[in-house]
């Protein structure tokens, strides 16, 4: 920017400030110790005045409230009758007159711009409110066709001048259609009948603006809240039930995985004396029960799974069927180690699985080849293991759909079938 120019920018602010300054003095100022007034119907004017008089130590702070311009006669005649035309033409709703009114009128509490201030009166209440609604059920069945005649005051005011405005208007009921009406007449009568003293029953009308009337109580709908209550409540009962046979069935598996380690070490303890598995399994429910017996509260799920196994073997189940029983309701897949078999290492060679295929020697095996040392086998592995905790006889099923099986072959046990 160049120095001319800052020159001149810096001159018009200075103009400005000057200007601004002679406008300030100019309102301030009061010539001849005269204030205007406000015109008729602006309001009253505030003026904030300083003080400066002989005897004040310091200017005095005045604020002076000037009122509106006080109107003459003539002035004042000319604003009432701009008042009065104003009234006449906003009084009733638009395509109305004052020989026939309906809903609502309008009462206004200045007119002619705010000049003439009104105060209204009206001669009865009761049929037109103080805000101009009118009242349905004010008016009597003769009044549908006649109507209510009601007088309207208004006190005019301007400034000083008063002058009243009196005219009278006719008010009537909203037009109603037939069904309508023919309500209201019913409500009537028996509004008059319930009005009769010294009777103590109520006469519905039969018959009303020659229209037939026949009359019954509305039936209850009681029992059908009732019914749609028992429903919501048998839901609720039977969403209960199933979140607590849900919980109860993660507490019971909760339960199985804790009581599993316990089963398998005494299984191995009792295999590896040289019991089979039926006969270690037989040991383990005997004891169970004769706890059970001592403390009927010490109900373990894992055990009595196993005494139902045991109870289906004594029954003529085969325990391989009995065994795979267990393992399935149970449902957890560490319970199917349970199938697993102990016999003396001098009976591998003379054994068969299933399939009448031989055992061979597992690599945890490898010095278990003493007489009367005992080794662990299945029905349809084709190893024989030294040790129970081998990593070969341990197997971890997973349930998942047939379309999730991601192309692996069927067993040739049971051929793949199920859901």
């Amino acid at each position: 920017m160049t120095g001319g120019k800052r020159l001149r920018i810096a001159a018009l602010f200075v103009i400005v400030l000057v200007f601004a300054f002679i406008m300030d003095m100019s309102s301030n100022a009061i010539t001849d110790n005269t204030l205007t007034r406000n015109d008729t119907g602006d309001g009253d004017a505030v003026y904030d005045l300083v003080l400066n008089a002989d005897g004040l130590d310091e200017d005095y702070s005045y604020q002076l409230k000037v009122r509106e311009e006080q109107p003459s006669d003539k002035q004042a005649n000319e604003l009432f009758t701009q008042a009065k035309k104003e009234i006449d033409d906003s009084f009733c709703e638009e395509g109305q007159s004052v020989e026939q009114v309906r809903g609502h009128i309008n009462m206004k509490e200045a007119y002619a711009q705010g000049a003439v201030e009104a105060e209204w009166t009206l001669s009865d209440y009761d049929v037109v409110d103080i805000d101009g609604d009118v009242n349905q059920e004010a008016f009597e069945s003769v009044d549908d066709e006649q109507g209510k005649l009601i007088s309207a005051s208004v006190e005019l005011s301007c400034g000083e001048h008063r002058q009243l405005y009196d005219f009278s208007f006719m008010v009537f009921p909203d037009e109603l259609d037939a069904g309508e009406r023919l309500i209201k007449d019913i409500n009537r009568h028996i509004d008059s009948e319930m009005s009769k003293s010294g009777t103590k029953k109520l006469t519905l009308p039969d018959e009303v603006d020659g229209v037939k009337l026949s009359w019954s109580q509305e039936k209850s709908n009681t029992a059908g809240k009732i019914a749609m209550l028992e429903v919501v409540v048998i839901v609720l009962l039977v969403l209960e039930k199933k979140e607590k046979k849900k919980t109860a069935q993660k507490e019971r598996n909760i339960q199985l995985q804790l009581e599993y380690p316990e089963i398998v070490s005494k299984m191995a303890i009792l295999m590896g004396s040289g019991m089979t598995v039926e006969q270690a399994w037989n040991r383990i429910t005997a004891r169970y029960l004769d706890e059970r017996k001592n403390n009927d509260e010490n109900i373990m799920p894992a055990y009595e799974e196993m005494l139902v196994t045991e109870r289906e073997i004594s029954d003529g189940v085969t325990g391989r069927k009995a065994y795979a029983g267990f393992a399935e309701r149970v449902k957890l897949p560490c319970y199917l180690d349970l199938s697993i078999k102990s016999i003396k290492w001098s009976q591998v060679g003379a054994s068969r699985n299933k399939d009448g295929m031989k055992y061979h020697a597992c690599y945890c095996a490898a010095d278990k080849k003493t007489e009367g040392s005992t080794v662990f086998i299945t029905d349809y592995g084709t190893n024989y293991h030294g040790k129970l905790g081998c990593s070969k006889l341990k197997r971890t099923v997973h349930k998942v759909h047939k379309s999730e099986v991601d192309g692996k072959n069927l067993c040739s046990k049971c051929k793949g079938e199920g859901t």
